[in-house]
C-alpha cells in the first residue's frame, strides 16, 4: 500500500480453532472509511448478516486504530471497538483511552478482528507478528484492576493491557472492559461479547514505525495546540477534569436527578469538583498517552468489596450525574466508591446508575417491595446502591432482572414502570437532560447505538422554547465532526483546546497525503452514518424506534428549565426528525433512499447480482 498513515492490513483471529490470517484491504476502502468508527462500520456490515446473536460465536470484535495513532498528533492516545451490541442488538462503536490502538498499529495492523469462541478462558497476546493464546483460567473471576496488574507483571514492559471483569464473564449486557486501569469501553455491553468468547482480554506490544506524509506539519499543529492549552488559566476542565461539568449541567437544567424526574439537583454543591480535589485528590492522572489535557484525575476512596482498603477512583462527569444526582446522592465518597466498584467489576456506570435510579423509583412507588429487593431502596442510599450494584453484577435476586437494562427490566416488572424507564432503543440515557437544550433529544433519538451524548449536539445552547427543526443543520454538522473525530481517532474533549474540524482535516491530510476537503469529509460522514443505519434497519429498526422516553415529555418541575419538556410538542419532534432524515437523504421512515445509497457508494456492499438490494 503506497499511502501513509495506514498499514493496509487487518489481523483476523479465530478463537474456535486458534488460527490467524491477514487481510489486505483495498486502498479505496481506506479512502472511503478512514479508520476507527468508519472502518469498523464497513467491516461489521460486511462480516455480519441479519439477526446474528451478539453473544454467539459468529459475532465479531473489531479493535481499530486510525491514521493518526502512533504519530506526534494531539490527543490521539485512543482506539475504537466495534461489535454488535448484546444490550441493544444494534451497531455498537465504543471509544476508549489508552495505548492499545497505538500498539496494534505498531504491530503492523489497522485493526484486529476476532471471531469464534475459545473452549476455555484465554488472553490473546500479540507481539508484532507473533500471536499467542494464553490460558486465562487463573484470571477468570478476577476484577479488572488485579487482572491488569497481573498481566503487566507477566509480559513485556510497555505492553498495552485490556481486560474484562466478572460482569463481562457473566455476560451482563451492560458489561464494559478496561484498558490500563482507568479507561473503559463504556456503552453497549462490549465486555459481554468478550466474555461470550471466553476472551479475558488482550496484551499487545509492537515496535514498528508509522510513516506520515508530512510529519512536520503534524508536529506544528500539535505544538500550537499544546501552547494554547498551557496558557489557559482558571479553566475548570483543566483544573478538575470532567467533574467540573456538574455545576454547568445543573445550571442549565440538564443534571439528572432522582431517575430523571428533574434536571436540577438541589444538593449539587455536595458534588463540587474543587472540594473533591482538595479533600481526596491524589494529584495523579491516568490520562491517555499523547494527551496534554490530562482530564482523568485520581481520587482516594475505599474499595466497597474490601472495607478498609484504599484505592484510586478515576471518576468522570457522567458517573457524577448517574451515580450522584440521579440516585439522589450528594456524598462524593459514595460516588467514588460506586465508580471504582463498577470499573473493577466491568460495568457501565451510566447504565448502572440509570438502572438503580429506576429501581429506586419503582420502590418508592410501591411497584417493587422490600421483599423483592431484599432491603429498603431509597434515593440517597449509598449502601443500598452499592449492594444493588453487586447484585446486578452477580445476577443475584432482583439483580437478575435489572442486569438486562431498564427496557427489559421494565417490561418484566410491568405495573406502569415502562413510563419511567429512561432509555432509547434499549440504551440508557447519559447525564444530559434534553429538556435543558433545544434539539438534543433528536441526537439521542437518532444515534445508531441508542442514547449517546457523543453523537453530536445542536449548536444552539438555548432551552427548548423554539422549534427544534431550526437547529437540525447544526446537529448534522456536529455529527459529521464527531464521526470524523471517532474515525481519526481523536479525543472528543479536544474541543477544549480547541481542535477545530478544519484542523482535524489538516491532520488527516498530513498523515495520509490524501487531499481530503470539507466537502469530501461531509460525504464520508454521511456514508458512515448511513451504513450504520442500514445495519440497524437489517435488525428491524425504523422510525418508530427513533423516539425519546416518556420521562422527557414530562415538564421539568423545578430549576432553570422549569415547565419545559424536551420539545414544544409532538409535532415539533416529528418535524425535527423529518428534517434530520431529509438532510441525511433518508425517507420519511428513516430508510436511506436508493439514490443516497448509490451516491455514497454503498450500493456495492449490498448482496445481489448488481450489488443492489432494497432495504
Amino acid at each position: 500500500m503506497s499511502m501513509n498513515g495506514w498499514n493496509g492490513r487487518i489481523l483476523w483471529v479465530d478463537l474456535t480453532d486458534r488460527t490467524t490470517q491477514f487481510e489486505s484491504l483495498d486502498e479505496q476502502i481506506y479512502l472511503d472509511f478512514i479508520g476507527g468508527k468508519g472502518l469498523g462500520a464497513y467491516l461489521l456490515f460486511r462480516e455480519l448478516g441479519a439477526q446474528v446473536d451478539p453473544l454467539g460465536p459468529d459475532n465479531v470484535l473489531l479493535f481499530l486504530n486510525g491514521p493518526l495513532q502512533g504519530l506526534p498528533a494531539p490527543n490521539v492516545g485512543r482506539w475504537t471497538l466495534v461489535t454488535k451490541s448484546p444490550h441493544t442488538g444494534l451497531f455498537l462503536d465504543t471509544h476508549c483511552g489508552g495505548p492499545l490502538g497505538r500498539e496494534i498499529k505498531k504491530c503492523g495492523y489497522d485493526g484486529i478482528g476476532i471471531r469464534g469462541r475459545s473452549e476455555h478462558p484465554v488472553v490473546l497476546v500479540i507481539d508484532g507478528n507473533d500471536v499467542q493464546f494464553e490460558d486465562a483460567r487463573m484470571l477468570w473471576g478476577k476484577g479488572t484492576q488485579e487482572s491488569t496488574r497481573t498481566l503487566h507483571d507477566m509480559h513485556k514492559q510497555g505492553s498495552a493491557v485490556f481486560v474484562i471483569g466478572p460482569a463481562g464473564e457473566r455476560l451482563i449486557p451492560i458489561a464494559t472492559a478496561c484498558c490500563e486501569l482507568a479507561h473503559q469501553t463504556g456503552r453497549g455491553g462490549a465486555g459481554a461479547v468478550l466474555g461470550s468468547k471466553n476472551l479475558k482480554g488482550l496484551v499487545v506490544i509492537g515496535d514498528g514505525k508509522i510513516p506520515a506524509a508530512d510529519v512536520e506539519q503534524i508536529r506544528q499543529i500539535n505544538r500550537a495546540l499544546t501552547k494554547g492549552w498551557n496558557e489557559k488559566t482558571d479553566y475548570g476542565f483543566k483544573d478538575f477534569g470532567t467533574p467540573f461539568l456538574v455545576e454547568l449541567a445543573n445550571s442549565r437544567g440538564q443534571f439528572p436527578t432522582r431517575n430523571w424526574r428533574s434536571g436540577f439537583f438541589e444538593s449539587h454543591e455536595g458534588l463540587d469538583a474543587a472540594t473533591m480535589n482538595e479533600k481526596w485528590g491524589l494529584g495523579r492522572h491516568h490520562s491517555c498517552p499523547h494527551c496534554v489535557m490530562r482530564c482523568t484525575h485520581a481520587f482516594r476512596t475505599e474499595d466497597p468489596s474490601n472495607p478498609g482498603s484504599e484505592v484510586e477512583s478515576t471518576v468522570e462527569y457522567e458517573t457524577m450525574g448517574l451515580m450522584g444526582g440521579n440516585l439522589g446522592i450528594d456524598d462524593p465518597q459514595g460516588v467514588l466508591k460506586l465508580n471504582y466498584l463498577c470499573d473493577d467489576l466491568g460495568m457501565d456506570t451510566i447504565s448502572t446508575g440509570t438502572i438503580i435510579g429506576f429501581a429506586m423509583e419503582a420502590f418508592e412507588r410501591g411497584i417493587l417491595a422490600e421483599d423483592d429487593v431484599g432491603f429498603p431502596l431509597n434515593f440517597g442510599d449509598v449502601d443500598g446502591a452499592i449492594r444493588l450494584t453487586k447484585m446486578i453484577a452477580n445476577r443475584e435476586g432482583i439483580g437478575e432482572i435489572l442486569a438486562n437494562g431498564v427496557k427489559k427490566a421494565s417490561e418484566q416488572i410491568g405495573n406502569g414502570s415502562e413510563s419511567f424507564a429512561v432509555h432509547v432503543k434499549g440504551l440508557e440515557v447519559p447525564a444530559w437532560d434534553p429538556r435543558g437544550r433545544r434539539g438534543l433529544g433528536i441526537s439521542y433519538a437518532t444515534a445508531e447505538v441508542g442514547a449517546s451524548h457523543l453523537r453530536g449536539w445542536p449548536q444552539a445552547v438555548d432551552m427548548p422554547e423554539a422549534p427544534a427543526s431550526e437547529v437540525m443543520e447544526s446537529l448534522i454538522d456536529n455529527r459529521d465532526t464527531k464521526i470524523l473525530t471517532d474515525s481519526l481517532i481523536v479525543c472528543h474533549f479536544t474541543y477544549h483546546l480547541p481542535l477545530e474540524h478544519a484542523t482535524k482535516i489538516d491532520l488527516l491530510r498530513a498523515a495520509t497525503g490524501v487531499d481530503y476537503s470539507k466537502e469530501s469529509i461531509s460525504l464520508f460522514a454521511n456514508r458512515v452514518e448511513t451504513l450504520t443505519r442500514m445495519f440497524n434497519i437489517r435488525e428491524g429498526i425504523g422510525r418508530s424506534e427513533d423516539r425519546i422516553p416518556p420521562r422527557f415529555w414530562e415538564k421539568h418541575p423545578n430549576g432553570p428549565a422549569k415547565g419545559l419538556a424536551a420539545f414544544l410538542d409532538e409535532d415539533d419532534f416529528n418535524e425535527a426528525l423529518d428534517r434530520f432524515y431529509e438532510l441525511r437523504g433518508w425517507d420519511k421512515e428513516g430508510t436511506p433512499t436508493p439514490a443516497t445509497i448509490q451516491r455514497l457508494g454503498l450500493d456495492l456492499l449490498l448482496p445481489g447480482p448488481t450489488g443492489r438490494q432494497s432495504l
